[in-house]
């Protein structure tokens, strides 16, 4: 683990939500002593114990980590040198093309994070400009040949919170299996059916070594529509679609609600 010391906000300042809010570096500490740092909303700490405050709270490592991903995949894509410098020659772009591969092969995030003028947050995009000054400095150019409209780089981003883990998805990421949920899935099935043979909460929850609360909370996804059973098990549900929210919520039983419902998270 690094040490606490050395660790850095490397976003500190560039970062800011879709009300123009700064996200300010901060940090906790666990039970066992391990450090967790964030980028969260500036009013969530200036207005600390209002009820109903809304904000970001970002996990730091993997948000810069994902900045970084943004970056990288759109410096190695073939066409971008072409929007972003137009008039470049073949030789130039040659010679970009392989200090931009040095650049994106190294494991230091700092490099590319330092290309970062500001990033935008908000539900679902990731928007990030890169620096005028970085980016002619990194391919020694001159600005007036940069196009300016390519500095800025969209990616759609979700949030996926399991427990007290919070994950930010990158929009080209693959599909991951929630696991818990599909467990869920089998337990509400398993449950439903004892409670069709005639047995009562208590007596089902007795039997699987659980709660009367906890049978109530879960059985209700054994009435989910075909197409969003189908949507978990392939991993492609929406991303507040989790155990935890079906824990806190009730599901209707019309399916075209449900879909109505769970498109929304």
């Amino acid at each position: 683990m690094r040490n606490a010391a050395k660790q850095t906000s490397l976003l500190c300042g560039k970062l800011f939500d879709e009300t123009g809010d700064r996200l300010t570096p901060s940090h906790t500490k666990t039970s066992k002593g391990m450090r967790l740092t964030y980028y969260i909303s500036h009013r969530l700490i200036i207005r600390s114990g209002e009820v109903n405050l809304d904000g970001w709270r970002l996990p730091a490592p993997e948000l810069e980590a994902k900045v970084a991903q943004v970056i990288r995949t759109t410096l190695m894509t073939p066409s971008y040198l072409n929007q972003l410098i137009p008039d470049a020659s073949i030789s130039e772009t040659g010679q970009w093309r392989d200090e931009l591969t040095q650049l994106c092969d190294g494991q230091d995030l700092q490099h590319l994070l330092n290309l970062v003028h500001t990033i935008k947050v908000k539900t679902g995009e990731l928007r990030v400009t890169l620096d005028t000054s970085g980016v002619s400095n990194m391919l020694v150019v001159k600005t007036n040949r940069i196009a300016h409209n390519a500095l800025t780089i969209t990616s759609p981003f979700q949030i996926r919170k399991r427990g007290v883990e919070t994950k930010l998805v990158l929009g080209d990421a693959t599909a991951e299996l929630d696991e818990t949920l599909i467990q869920n899935l089998a337990k509400a099935h398993h449950w439903f059916e004892q409670v069709k043979s005639g047995q009562t909460l208590s007596e089902v929850a007795k039997a699987n070594d659980t709660t009367s609360r906890r049978i109530q909370q879960i059985i209700e996804l054994a009435l989910l529509a075909p197409d969003i059973i189908k949507m978990v098990l392939d991993g492609k549900q929406p991303l507040g679609f989790t155990s935890e929210w079906c824990k806190r919520h009730h599901l209707p039983s019309n399916w075209q609600d449900q879909r109505a419902i769970i498109a929304s998270l």
